[in-house]
């Protein structure tokens, strides 16, 4: 009777993960889609991009990691451990699509690199697959980007692949740019997207045990801001603008060390400052 019980209770959880699964799917291609047709008729599309995305180099192979990215959007449902994880996966995938849905219908962007050939038998038929079933509009944010992160929520739980999957969603990243699926305002204004999800559907908003990953997920959100400022100020005042790059690197450490160990990390700067002040004093 237990087993039968286990089997049925796992059984359920499985039937939920494919429900969420689908339903996310589903919502998907209709955004998707709708947004690729109102793009396509819309005229003259635009583009943005950064100067120095010119010499972004085109590496055939990264299209592997990068079509991995619908092997994962698969994958993470059935990596949730609890009905609580899957919920608020499922709601961030639903805010990160609709949300991106809006952006592509308000500010439609286009890609504006021509893809080289690919001599590879074996990487062309990827190429060609995109090229049939994919567009070049519906880029900022980028999608691929957003989902990667969000993936990352769940897949960082699973220990024994952990590794694996960290490597395969920055290799996923990074894939966005070299088969020239993207450019670098997707990528920042996706890394956005993904941690305003995580503001708005906390992982368990009356937990006092996730308090402290809330509060680094607005550290990395005002991190992300001041890096997309940067690029974007860079673009226009050149070299004055990478000034930002500080600031943003003193959000980032702090969001680093609300997550590693809980700490306050202005609390352990003045607390520091304090040590040393008597330290002096003393001799």
């Amino acid at each position: 009777m237990i087993y039968g019980k286990l089997m049925t209770d796992r059984e359920k959880q499985i039937r939920q993960q494919a429900y969420a699964l689908t339903f996310c799917t589903i919502v998907f291609m209709i955004i998707y889609n709708i947004c690729t047709w109102y793009a396509s008729n819309i005229g003259q599309v635009p583009s943005f991009i950064f100067d120095f995305e010119r010499s972004m180099p085109f590496i055939p192979w990264t299209i592997v990691p990068y079509m991995a990215g619908g092997l994962f959007f698969c994958l993470v449902f059935f990596c949730c451990r609890s009905g609580i994880q899957l919920k608020i996966l499922t709601l961030r995938m639903l805010f990160v699509i609709l949300i991106a849905g809006l952006c592509f219908v308000m500010f439609p962007l286009r890609f504006s690199f021509i893809k080289p050939e690919v001599s590879n038998t074996f990487l062309n038929l990827p190429f060609s697959f995109l090229k049939q079933f994919d567009s070049p509009f519906n880029q900022s944010p980028s999608l691929h980007i957003a989902f990667a992160f969000v993936f990352w929520s769940v897949f960082k739980e699973v220990s024994k692949w952990r590794f694996f999957f960290m490597i395969s969603l920055i290799l996923m990243g990074i894939s966005t740019l070299t088969t020239y699926q993207h450019h670098c305002i997707d990528i920042l204004t996706g890394a956005v997207l993904a941690h305003l999800s995580f503001i708005i559907i906390p992982t368990r908003k009356n937990d006092s045990k996730y308090k402290n990953i809330r509060l680094a997920n607005y550290y990395f959100l005002a991190g992300w801001i001041l890096i997309l400022g940067t690029f974007l100020l860079y673009n226009y005042v050149g070299l004055k603008a990478l000034i930002f790059f500080f600031p943003a690197s003193v959000t980032f450490t702090a969001g680093h060390c609300y997550t590693k160990n809980g700490s306050n990390p202005l609390s352990l700067l003045v607390l520091t400052l304090k040590q040393n002040s008597r330290s002096s004093t003393k001799e």
